[in-house]
């Protein structure tokens, strides 16, 4: 069985790139637009890693993540920030981890097999 990553992001091309990079890896995806569809998404169906960017409408991935943290369901998922911000560090006891925009293909798949070793 393979790992499931919930990718979230407004950016609908970097959605679709990231998709289809990681489904040629093996991996299957999931796709949320804002916090408030990735929070929808995990309550009908657990990922195994969430890639959450920050800056985004209707609900930021801070605040999605704030919420995730707040319910013990969610407390232990890995979730992984992806920002172009370089002050990240002020939310260590939010994410499992940080991928910076732009990105390296390479590096992203080093971060989810760390969190998802499990699975393949």
């Amino acid at each position: 069985m393979s790992a499931k990553i919930l990718i979230v992001d407004d950016n609908q091309l970097l959605v679709q790139a990231l998709c289809e990079h990681l489904e040629k890896q093996g991996y299957d995806t999931m796709i949320a637009n804002n916090g408030k569809e990735a929070i929808d998404a995990i309550k009908q169906e657990m990922p195994d890693l969430v890639i959450m960017d920050i800056i985004m409408p209707v609900m930021s991935g801070l605040e999605a993540t704030r919420q995730l943290r707040a319910d013990p369901r969610y407390k232990n998922l890995p979730i992984i920030a992806f920002t172009s911000q370089s002050n990240i560090g002020q939310w260590d006891d939010l994410f499992n981890g940080y991928l910076l925009k732009p990105f390296d293909y390479d590096n992203l798949v080093k971060i989810i097999e760390k969190f998802t070793s499990h699975k393949k």
